[in-house]
């Protein structure tokens, strides 16, 4: 991209599909979400509803399959580059009221690689890690980690600015170099204790070193 002249004038993209609606359907009756478009703040006004199916899982909350959930990852219209503002749902059935109730929703804009995890093991399984830059310098994360209450609606339990810089180098994603620092704030990790390790490393990263309270591979 020419950083010598003005930003390319970009349009609104032409979708061959009309938007999604999300649906769970019984019998011949679908229960379907209301009101499911969003708006992304600072994006142009046709930001706003779903036009992508990226993700439907089952997820599980517990151990030995307890606790499912339904995992959905919706994007907008993409634009002339290829992206996308992306929305990640969960939902829990509820048995006396016999629907899918939604219990988490994160909206995320389509620049500067935020993400939304869905924690599968270890001391967070269940919990929900949401990262993304922060808008002035120093260039780090904002770190936020969502748990489910008493009702199942997933509630903040943890939000502080992060010690990974953006485009800092480091192979590890966001979520797995702060780990450590996730864990210390929630009382689970103690300097001296083992650095949590990653599910899945990053290929030819076999030892792991931690650096100004940001996790990387040696």
């Amino acid at each position: 991209m020419r950083e010598d002249g003005p930003p390319p004038v970009q349009t609104a993209p032409v979708e061959e599909h009309g938007p999604l609606a999300v649906c769970f359907v019984k019998g011949v009756r679908p229960h379907c979400a209301r009101g499911f478009s969003w708006k992304i703040a600072g994006e142009p006004g046709w930001f706003t509803t779903a036009y992508h199916l990226l993700a439907a899982r089952v997820v599980y909350a517990g151990r030995n399959r307890r606790g499912p959930l339904v995992l959905l990852r919706l994007c907008d219209a993409l634009n002339a580059f290829g992206t996308c503002g992306t929305a990640t749902e969960l939902y829990r059935y509820e048995r006396g009221s016999n629907r899918f109730v939604r219990v988490f929703l994160n909206v995320k804009g389509r620049d500067n690689n935020p993400a939304t995890r869905f924690v599968r093991r270890g001391p967070l399984r269940g919990d929900i890690i949401v990262d993304y830059p922060t808008a002035h310098a120093p260039y780090r994360y904002w770190v936020e980690v969502y748990k489910a209450g008493k009702s199942g609606q997933y509630v903040r339990i943890l939000r502080y600015r992060g010690h990974t810089g953006y485009a800092d180098g480091n192979v590890l994603q966001v979520a797995d170099s702060e780990m450590a620092e996730i864990l210390r704030h929630l009382g689970l990790w103690h300097r001296g204790d083992p650095l949590p390790v990653p599910a899945h490393l990053p290929e030819g990263c076999a030892h792991l070193v931690l650096r100004d309270q940001e996790e990387w591979c040696r």
